[in-house]
């Protein structure tokens, strides 16, 4: 007997007592075929050459492909030839160390870890720190076939145990690809995040879930040097850290847009290079974007001729957008709103608390995000925060309502933890951390129903908040009331929601009657 043929027998003798006579018998008939196939080929052991052949002699059948598949690994299994597929995949991986083994290793051992750590040990402790987190299986799942395209990418680099350098290297290797369109956008995202697990698991023993926190800086100090004195000069002038980091933003694309990666190459913006930057924030962003982004720009290239980087103040060729916006805010119909209602019987008990404290209390996305236990007033029946925007104190009245759907979904709905997390609102899945947006939520909702706002398009929750102070306005409540309950400290905040007073703003119109009439002057208007 061949090699092949001794494999294959041990192989099915194995097989007998696990499967039914029937699946084994079929199973036989398929390595008889791979004998065949070896035959005609002249290989008497299991081979790389004999696996391909045999795989590729499927007939076109989805089905006798996985079959010759699933044959082929049993026999790679058993030979332990190793051999990988069309993909360059391992038809069978080795095997991780069980929890336990991983438990012990790790007992006594200081982190960061050093490079006598295997990146198999590694990946196990990642594993059980993130079930430490409660995430469903298809979600570790989703990890754990990351991780083993991190462990393979080690292992082809001849490399067993963890080295953090190698891991930036698979980073960079996997986003390379992503910008040339080889790997979809979702699967960089996880093997991106599974990496960054092992990295913080390697560093520290543990793993919080959390946001990645990019690289952002430059490759030379001297360059990086330069945004760190513009971002100091932004935090002189008090700014806000979210708006810091908008300006980083424009600052880090103006850079890439540019071409920049010295000081040097600063000395050479131009026009025609200020125009290629502007015309590229233009492809990835929206008007109202830009005419954000524009005022940044040319505080940027102001800030580059004060600090002596170029000659000249290039400020002056950047032209601020304009955009129209529309005379009177969008809102949600009194029918719309009756139908909304109605449907919140059918929707999850989350949904129905988020829903009427924006439809009901106008409070915007951040705030319903952030709100407490501590903010509800459950005795005397009010709301009281401290706005996120603004950070003034606001009270509202708990209204029936709204209490009601908020202590349904506290008591009958909210995921449980341990700890005692203030936030009402918190993710389904976990890690059960706190809401970031319930935009979704509403936009899911109005495009259910079918509900088109009067005046406009959106559907945001702050479409609730304008709605609600429509109500206001139709009901003839004073504007000072209106100021109180949107938390507002300014008048100028007020002009968008009162414009929709369509009622007074029709008092102001001009009238048209004098076009065509004859002006002082003896002629006529032609208006």
């Amino acid at each position: 007997m061949t090699k092949l043929e001794i494999v294959i027998n041990t192989i099915l003798q194995q097989l007998k007592s696990e499967l039914a006579n029937e699946t084994w018998e079929s199973r036989r008939r398929y390595f008889n075929q791979m004998l065949k196939c070896a035959k005609l080929l002249g290989i008497t052991e299991p081979c790389a050459k004999l696996y391909d052949a045999f795989i590729t002699d499927d007939n076109g059948s989805q089905e006798r492909h996985a079959m010759h598949v699933r044959c082929v690994k049993l026999v790679d299994e058993f030979a332990c030839t190793q051999a990988r597929d069309e993909h360059g995949l391992p038809f069978n991986e080795p095997p991780l160390p069980d929890d336990a083994e991983v438990y012990e290793f790790f007992l006594g051992q200081e982190f960061p870890i050093t490079a006598d750590v295997r990146i198999d040990h590694l990946i196990v402790k990642a594993e059980i720190e993130m079930r430490c987190l409660h995430l469903t299986d298809s979600t570790i799942g989703q990890y754990k076939h990351s991780w083993m395209e991190i462990r393979r990418y080690f292992y082809d680099a001849g490399v067993s145990g963890y080295d953090e350098s190698l891991m930036k290297c698979f980073i960079q290797e996997i986003s390379d690809r992503r910008n040339k369109g080889s790997i979809k956008e979702w699967k960089w995202k996880i093997n991106r995040k599974a990496a960054h697990v092992l990295i913080e698991v390697a560093n520290t023993g543990r793993f919080l879930w959390g946001r990645i926190n990019r690289d952002n800086r430059w490759k030379s100090l001297e360059a990086e040097s330069i945004r760190s004195q513009y971002l100091e000069s932004l935090e002189q002038r008090n700014l806000s850290r979210s708006t810091i980091n908008l300006y980083d933003y424009v600052f880090r694309k103006t850079v890439e847009f540019a071409g920049i990666e010295t000081p040097k190459d600063i000395l050479s913006l131009s026009p025609p290079k200020i125009h290629l930057v502007i015309t590229k924030f233009a492809c990835i962003c929206n008007r109202r974007s830009m005419a954000t982004i524009l005022p940044i720009l040319r505080s940027l290239l102001a800030f580059f001729h004060t600090a002596g980087l170029i000659s000249k103040d290039l400020s002056g060729i950047v032209m601020g957008g304009f955009v129209q916006r529309g005379s009177v805010a969008a809102y949600i119909s009194e029918k719309d709103q009756t139908e909304l209602i109605a449907q919140l019987a059918k929707e999850s008990k989350r949904t129905k608390a988020v829903i009427l404290l924006a439809m009901h209390l106008g409070l915007r996305d951040c705030d319903i995000c952030n709100l407490t236990f501590q903010a509800i007033d459950w005795r005397n029946d009010k709301i009281r925060l401290i706005q996120k925007k603004t950070g003034e104190p606001l009270v509202l009245p708990l209204l029936p309502d709204v209490g009601n759907a908020l202590m349904d979904y506290i008591l009958n709905e909210r995921p449980k933890r341990a700890d005692h997390y203030p936030y009402v609102f918190l993710r389904n899945q976990a890690p059960h951390h706190k809401l970031s947006s319930v935009y979704s939520t509403c936009s899911r909702l109005l495009g259910c129903l079918g509900i088109k706002p009067v005046n406009g398009t959106a559907t945001g929750v702050h479409l609730f908040r304008y709605s609600m102070v429509h109500k206001l306005l139709v009901a003839k409540v004073p504007h000072q009331v209106i100021t109180d309950a949107l938390g507002h400290t300014s008048k100028e905040s007020d002009k968008p929601y009162l414009s929709m007073e369509e009622s007074m703003l029709r008092m102001c119109a001009l009238d048209l009657s004098v076009i065509g009439r004859v002006s002082w002057r003896g002629g006529t208007s032609d208006g």
